[in-house]
């Protein structure tokens, strides 16, 4: 029961008692105002008839009645006075008062009685229904809650009045929208789980069987020049296992949010002069070049680490896909610090800029080596320090570019 609830059954009951009351005292008085009439009418009555036969003794009789009416003389004379009444067969049994005004007072009395015995009925009818209604919602709520435990969702119960019951059915309805919504995320991580479980598969796939592969051929009788070519291979198989499964495991912690990014204020260009070192000797291999265009007084709010890890897959993502040209720009406002990075390669076909960052995506023009998951990563590390990552490129004729646009709001 709610305040609002109990407020106005105890209005009720309150009404009822005071109706009673006042009912009580108007029967209480109407009653003794009334005996008091009838008393008087019969007691002049009664003198009248005897003042009449003897005159002479009326004033000594009103004064033996009245006024002579001490403890001591009423008990005397009640002791002494002899039982009129009993002579003509009357007694406090049978006395009939049906013709007399007494009878109003059992009339009153009766009412009275009557009054009390409706209002104590009304009181435990009233709380009696009230308990009913209170009972046919609890029946309809465990109806309900036996429902959500079989799996029905029935969001039919959202109420709009402030009572407590009201409340908790909300409350239950917030929390069946919560667990469906749970379920439904659950359902969705498990298919997520399966899927990431046979793209690693997939992916290991084909590294484990070049190992076996090479670990069958150095058995045989080879030069050693052939070895160390297999052994090469095998290293570099190695390492593409290492790294993917390192990559994967960084981005389950980061979804679970085990792994915690520490943002702190970095230097603009010296994050990026880090990134440009990183890929010296990749650079120079494929005759590219990074230029960075930031001022040395700019800052970018990161974990600085796993920001230089993003940015690295990008660029050598540009490096791999025959850029020659590779521009790191930042621009800073009041709300965040923007990071682009262009390149002057392949581009990406339309097609496959919404696939980008899905986890083991291949484009169409993706190297052979590739698996697909350093993109997925730099944006799950970009959106894990409240950030939000773009791509926008093109693939017209003699105009090619891809440029990635990195927000790190402050």
């Amino acid at each position: 029961m709610n305040t609002k609830q109990k407020r106005n059954l105890g209005i009720c009951i309150t009404i009822i008692s005071v109706v009673i009351i006042i009912l009580m005292i108007f029967t209480i008085y109407y009653i003794q105002k009334n005996y008091k009439e009838s008393l008087y009418m019969y007691t002049n009555q009664v003198l009248a008839q005897i003042t009449e036969k003897y005159p002479d003794q009326e004033e000594e009789i009103i004064k033996n009645i009245f006024l002579d009416n001490t403890s001591e003389n009423a008990n005397k004379s009640s002791d002494n006075s002899e039982d009129i009444l009993s002579k003509y067969g009357f007694n406090e049994e049978n006395i009939d008062m049906e013709n007399s005004n007494f009878n109003i007072i059992y009339k009153l009395i009766f009412i009275f009685s009557l009054i009390f015995i409706v209002g104590i009925i009304g009181i435990i009818v009233l709380y009696t229904f009230y308990i009913r209604k209170q009972n046919q919602k609890l029946i309809k709520l465990d109806e309900y809650c036996k429902e959500i435990l079989k799996g029905n969702y029935i969001l039919d119960l959202k109420e709009q009045d402030e009572s407590d019951f009201s409340k908790l059915k909300n409350d239950i309805y917030d929390m069946t929208v919560m667990l469906k919504e749970k379920n439904n995320l659950l359902e969705k991580n498990n298919k997520d789980i399966e899927k990431l479980i046979a793209d690693i598969s997939h992916q290991l796939k084909t590294p484990l069987t070049s190992l076996n592969l090479i670990n069958d051929i150095l058995y045989t009788d080879l030069p050693e020049e052939k070895k160390k070519e297999f052994l090469d291979s095998s290293q570099k198989e190695l390492e593409k296992i290492n790294w993917l499964i390192k990559t994967v495991l960084n981005i389950a912690k980061l979804d679970s949010k085990t792994l915690i990014l520490d943002k702190k204020n970095e230097n603009a260009y010296n994050l990026c002069l880090e990134i440009r070192n990183n890929f010296k000797a990749m650079c120079e291999a494929n005759h590219a070049s990074i230029e960075i265009l930031s001022s040395k007084e700019e800052v970018i709010k990161c974990d600085k680490k796993w920001t230089i890890e993003a940015l690295n897959n990008i660029v050598k993502n540009a490096i791999e896909h025959q850029a020659k040209n590779i521009t790191i720009k930042i621009e800073e406002n009041t709300m965040y610090t923007k990071i682009s990075i262009k390149d002057n390669g392949e581009g990406i076909d339309k097609k496959d800029i919404a696939h980008i960052f899905d986890r083991f995506y291949k484009a169409k023009n993706s190297k052979e080596s590739s698996l697909g998951i350093g993109l997925a990563f730099s944006k799950s590390i970009i959106q894990n320090q409240d950030g939000d990552i773009r791509v926008k490129s093109s693939k017209r004729e003699n105009d090619t570019w891809t440029e990635f646009m990195i927000k790190l709001y402050k």
